[in-house]
């Protein structure tokens, strides 16, 4: 039996060939490579870019909204530290530019 590892999430399937979909991250069976026994030893994530084409395009547009998401919190936060400042109101301000600081 060969071994083959999926090189999406590194789950290893044992089978004569690499699966129709990976069981945990349903990769095709186009992302598993076989795994030789007399290979080097190596890291699961060697930092390879481009490694995610073809994801699912709901994944990559949730992945998106989630940065903008974040990426908006710290604008909204340093405005508020502002305000408050602007106010009178040092310790809010403290607060808020703390929690942008934490945010980014």
């Amino acid at each position: 039996m060969k071994k083959f590892v999926c090189t999406i999430c590194g789950y290893i399937y044992e089978g004569d060939a690499a699966p129709e979909k990976c069981p945990q991250c349903n990769a095709p069976a186009s992302k598993f490579d076989e795994l030789k026994e007399d290979a080097a030893l190596t890291w699961a994530d060697e930092h390879r870019v481009g490694v995610a084409q073809g994801l699912d395009p709901e994944v990559v547009a949730g992945l998106k909204e989630n940065f903008n998401g974040e990426c908006s919190e710290v604008g909204m936060y340093l405005a508020m530290a502002r305000v408050a400042y602007r106010e009178g109101y040092p310790e809010v301000g403290l607060y808020f530019e703390k929690a942008a600081f934490e945010e980014a």
